[in-house]
């Protein structure tokens, strides 16, 4: 595997191992928008359209696999979204984190390029704020979390 994908995979796998509730997810956005708009980051080259294609499939499988493994832990760990009235828990049954997964990776891929192209990193931040919409639902109940430190918000106007 080319050393760009295997450094981003790397640096991944111990990232998102660390992500266990919406202020770590915050931490690792802010990190991964950085390391995307840094021009020669590993980031920005794997998640350029070049290469060898079942190589670059593989790299982009092994990373939604880290993502959905994260999402399924913030799902599990009760940290997101609404609250089951018989346990008090908060849950969200009706995210796939699959599905999540890819559409993180979805955002990160265009919301990238699209940044990229503008020089801004406001696209990508938007593609993510979509995409991490059921883990910012606890978080924006709470008025002393909300500005920088929101996973939502980061659309202009």
């Amino acid at each position: 595997m080319r050393t760009h994908f295997a450094e981003v995979l790397a640096r991944e796998s111990a990232c998102l191992a660390g992500v266990t509730d919406e202020a770590k997810l915050a931490s690792w956005r802010r990190r991964v928008v950085e390391e995307l708009m840094t021009p020669l980051s590993p980031y920005e080259f794997a998640l350029r359209q070049t290469g060898d294609v079942p190589e670059r499939a593989d790299f982009l499988d092994r990373w939604r696999e880290l993502l959905a493994e994260t999402v399924d832990r913030l799902l599990r760990s009760g940290t997101t979204g609404d609250t089951d009235s018989s346990s008090g828990r908060t849950r969200r049954a009706d995210v796939d984190a699959q599905k999540t997964a890819m559409l993180i990776l979805a955002a990160l891929h265009g919301g990238s390029t699209l940044s990229r192209i503008a020089k801004d990193p406001w696209p990508l931040n938007a593609a993510l704020d979509l995409a991490l919409a059921p883990f910012a639902a606890a978080e924006d109940d709470d008025p002393a979390r909300t500005g920088t430190s929101s996973l939502i918000g980061n659309i202009k106007p």
